[in-house]
Order: structure tokens, then C-alpha cells, then sequence
């Protein structure tokens, strides 16, 4: 058992201490391992005090690091905070929902996360993706690797997304939330599956651009075929394109597919291209055949998939 210092804090109102007092118990060993001069000690106390009261149990518990974002949806959908996380800011941007906490460390990039500040974080389990980023070999060193497959020759990236929930839900004793997340998430394909059904059966034709001439366009292999197929929908494209299934193609894809809907995933094409007399000219734009979704992330798990769903079926609803 670790020795614990026992704290008197005041409760600060008004730039003074009132008289009501909190005793505080804090592990020696956390104090330890952030090497805090008297001052810093006291910000951290501080700081510990405000944390919500699950934040404070973490902070000596689980310490999670997830070098992939799909990854780290999962586990949140699984009711753990992740204690570390490649790009985290930018995570809040492009993946949105499920929300990452503020407090969530930053690691650095996710092809080349900052290895010394992996190590000096002590993670007890590390997340990651297997086939990209860092290698498990040299991870395995700072803590024990689960690197979980996504997007493989396979081709299925939801199949093996449904298997890594399993497979750390497992690792941490979380068996009963990974079926209730599973549960939640097929019965909302199905609701979503259900409210299409007044749907006019138009493939769809999903893109995203990467400038005003060139887009991506995800076909089989790609996370969002695979949410395609679970509601019945069918896709316009059919090429196999890259690791990911997406093929980066000029607007004449558009228009080799004249009866699709066209799904643009924001940010839209810029204003320039409205504007143009090429644009107005394919054939899904003449006749009004174009849908805009928010951003989702098309390199996720379950529960990027479940958002793609959810905001398509909104979409389609109305088209």
C-alpha cells in the first residue's frame, strides 16, 4: 500500500479561504512521478480539487494511451477516457462525436507520435492501429501493444471494427458495455434502415474535395460502403481505390454518373466552382440531386460509422 499525504485545503471564495476545510488524499507515487516543486504542488492540488469526481478516480487509475483516433472513439464508447491521445485538438475537429475531454494529453502526430513523452506518461496500455504509425515492436517497450487491425485486404473495416470493441472491451473488463454499445448501435442502423424506405433507391455517390478540381470518392473498402450496405443503400462507385477505398478523381467522375446522388461531405466545393458554368452542368447539380453532410470521420470505428449513418439518414430523408 502507498504511503498518502493527508492535505488541509480551504474552499476559495471571493480571492480568500472561508473556514470550511477539505481533507485531501494524495498518493506519494503520483506526486512522485510529476516531479513538483512546492509551488507547482500546490496548482496541482488545486487543480485536482476542480476535477470532476471521475476525472480524479482516473487520474490514479487507467492511464490509456491511444495512438489512433479510431481507437480512441472506441474506447470512449466503451465509458474510459483515454489519458493520452495523437492530435487530440485536431480529433475534436474532424472526428466530433464521441467527444474527446479537454484534459486528454496530446501526443503528437499520428504517423510519428512524440515516443519520449509516451514513455514519460507510464501508460499501462497502449492503442494503436496495426499497419500504420508506430510500430507495436517499438512500443511494446514503454507498455504492452494492443495494435488492432482496421482498414486490411480484407476490406471490411466495420467487421473489424466491431471485432476491436470486442477485443478491448476484453483487455479492460468492459464486456458489458461493449453489448450495450453494440446493441444501441444495430438498433440504430435499423431505425435508420426503416426511415428510408420512401427512399427513390438513387445510388449515392459520396465525396469529399480535396480542392476545387480533384475529390475523393469512397467506394468498396472504405467504412462508408460498409454503412452503405448495413442500410441498403447502394453506391454509384464501384472502383476499389486505395488502402482505404477511396479514389481521388477529377469532376468528371461526377458526371460519368449521371442518375447518382451526389453526398458531399463539408467542406463543399469553394465558391469558384458554384459559380461555374462546369459545375452547373453535371447533371446531379442541374437537376437538384445534391445532398451536404457535416464532416465525419471515414477512417473510424463503430462509432464514426453510427454518425455517418445518422447524419446521411437525416439527409436522405429530406432529398
Amino acid at each position: 500500500m502507498h504511503r498518502r499525504h493527508r492535505l488541509l485545503l480551504g474552499r476559495r471564495a471571493h480571492g480568500l479561504w472561508d473556514a470550511e476545510v477539505q481533507l485531501v488524499t494524495v498518493p506519494v507515487n503520483y506526486l512522485a512521478k510529476h516531479a513538483l516543486s512546492r509551488r507547482s504542488f500546490s496548482a496541482a492540488i488545486v487543480a485536482f480539487m476542480t476535477m470532476p469526481r471521475r476525472s480524479r478516480a482516473e487520474a490514479f487509475g487507467r492511464r490509456i494511451a491511444v495512438l489512433d483516433w479510431a481507437w480512441a472513439e472506441t474506447l470512449l464508447a466503451l465509458d474510459i477516457e483515454p489519458y493520452a491521445v495523437t492530435e487530440a485538438s485536431l480529433y475534436r475537429e474532424r472526428v466530433v462525436s464521441p467527444r474527446l475531454p479537454d484534459g486528454v494529453i496530446d501526443l503528437g502526430l499520428r504517423s510519428w507520435p512524440n515516443m519520449e513523452l509516451l514513455k514519460s506518461l507510464r501508460p499501462e496500455l497502449i492503442l494503436t492501429q496495426a499497419g500504420y504509425g508506430a510500430a507495436a515492436s517499438s512500443l511494446d517497450p514503454i507498455a504492452p501493444t494492443l495494435a488492432l487491425p482496421l482498414f486490411t485486404p480484407e476490406r471490411r473495416p466495420l467487421k473489424l471494427a466491431e471485432a476491436g470493441l470486442r477485443t478491448i472491451a476484453e483487455r479492460l473488463a468492459r464486456e458489458p458495455q461493449a453489448d450495450a454499445f453494440t446493441a444501441a448501435f444495430d438498433r440504430g442502423l435499423a431505425e435508420i434502415r426503416d426511415s428510408l424506405r420512401s427512399y427513390d433507391g438513387r445510388p449515392l455517390l459520396i465525396v469529399k474535395f480535396a480542392d476545387d478540381r480533384l475529390l475523393d470518392i469512397y467506394g468498396p473498402g472504405s467504412l462508408f460502403q460498409d454503412v452503405l450496405d448495413r442500410l441498403g443503400l447502394a453506391s454509384a462507385w464501384t472502383e476499389a481505390g486505395n488502402h482505404w477505398g477511396f479514389s481521388t478523381s477529377g469532376l468528371d467522375a461526377i458526371a460519368r454518373n449521371p442518375d447518382a446522388r451526389l453526398v458531399i461531405i463539408e467542406p463543399g466545393p469553394p465558391e469558384t466552382l458554384l459559380g461555374s458554368d462546369l459545375w452547373k452542368a453535371i447533371p446531379a447539380v442541374r437537376e437538384n440531386r445534391v445532398v451536404t453532410i457535416e464532416p465525419t470521420w471515414v477512417f473510424g470505428a463503430m462509432p464514426s460509422a453510427l454518425r455517418f449513418a445518422t447524419i446521411l439518414g437525416k439527409a436522405l430523408q429530406s432529398a
